[in-house]
């Protein structure tokens, strides 16, 4: 038993160096352990220092699963009176294996989770340095813990463990670092070019009419009289390329005070300019499973689009899209490239 449960350690172990390019699922690290462990009749209470050696897979940002190696050290006798048959001393060590599960915290950094799983020890009974008594406990284990996020790959863990161990109460208190295997930070999406401003041929004498901005439409036709040279419009003078960013805490839809008064400004240029229609297309960071940033980028479209409909934007003049994770347009390996990356985008999509 113990030589398959060392294959399939190490097995996750060689595994994870190949997930490099993908989501950052794989995880392994090294914990000091500090157990306490007591016999149900007395013959043995001590405290002892070990280590743990551990690898894991996480499925979503919710579930995952991990497999350990435990060396507990010596347990001895630490008993007033001595037992009279001598000083004993207990010698544990084996595998385990759990699931766990992430509390949903807003933090980017800080994560909780609980676990349960299942363990297989050996463990050896000597009295005074003399093996009277082996065996192999195995049952349920129970835990819970936290880890904080040092850097893209480094993480800090704290973690209690209780074993289910028969005639004795065995607990751990484990302190350590973990290495997160994850693929590369994608690379910035290309920003298109501007196209060339449309500018009017000049007419014959007499002069033409005024186009005060210089966009092509004249004054009497221009619906946006002040639009940016360059800016390539519309028939009414608008400008086609102009778009609108709003940005999101981190796996959240809801907009903030900032949002709601640029899309007040959106709302208002809408209810003027009644020949506007566009796209409302949400974006993540690279945090999280593809499927999960798909749904939360819909969410994040939605809700603009909601909101502008409450200012009276009438329903559907907005088509709603999400991009998921797959537009970035900044670096995902850095808070402040992540925190751009959650956005919406409001873009005009009537004078293509």
């Amino acid at each position: 038993m113990k030589r398959c449960l060392t294959a399939v350690v190490l097995g996750l172990a060689a595994t994870s160096a190949l997930a490099a390019d993908d989501e950052t699922v794989w995880n392994a690290g090294i914990a000091a352990v500090f157990g306490d462990y007591q016999f149900d009749d007395n013959n043995l209470d001590d405290t002892s220092t070990g280590f743990k050696l551990f690898t894991g897979y996480r499925f979503n940002r919710l579930f995952g699963v991990e497999g350990a190696y435990h060396k507990f050290g010596d347990f001895e006798e630490d008993l007033d009176p001595p037992n009279p048959g001598g000083d004993a001393k207990a010698e544990l060590d084996g595998f385990s294996v759990s699931g766990l599960v992430y509390a949903p915290l807003a933090s980017e950094g800080l994560e909780v989770y609980g676990k349960a799983g299942y363990y297989f020890f050996d463990q050896e009974v000597l009295v005074d340095d003399t093996v009277v008594g082996n065996n192999s406990p195995s049952g349920l284990l129970l835990g819970a813990g936290s880890r904080l996020a040092i850097s893209d790959q480094f993480a800090v863990r704290a973690e209690a463990d209780w074993f289910d161990i028969n005639d004795g109460d065995l607990w751990s208190l484990n302190l350590g670092f973990e290495y997160l295997f994850g693929r590369p930070a994608k690379a910035a999406a290309p920003v298109a070019a501007v196209a060339a401003p449309v500018v009017a041929a000049a007419a014959p004498p007499p002069p033409p009419p005024a186009d005060t901005d210089g966009d092509g439409v004249i004054d009497a036709s221009d619906q946006c009289p002040d639009t940016p040279k360059g800016d390539r419009v519309g028939p009414q003078g608008c400008s086609c390329d102009v778009t609108r960013q709003l940005q999101f805490k981190l796996n959240s839809a809801e907009l903030t005070a900032e949002d709601q008064a640029i899309l007040d400004e959106v709302a208002e240029n809408l209810k003027r300019l009644k020949f506007v229609s566009g796209t409302v297309v949400g974006h993540t960071d690279s945090s999280g499973s593809d499927a999960y940033n798909q749904q939360l980028s819909e969410r994040r479209a939605q809700s603009v689009a909601s909101y502008l409909e409450g200012k009276g934007i009438a329903e559907g003049r907005l088509k709603v899209s999400g991009a998921g994770e797959s537009q970035p347009i900044a670096d995902n390996a850095t808070a402040e490239g992540r925190a751009q990356n959650r956005r919406v985008v409001l873009q005009r999509t009537d004078c293509d």
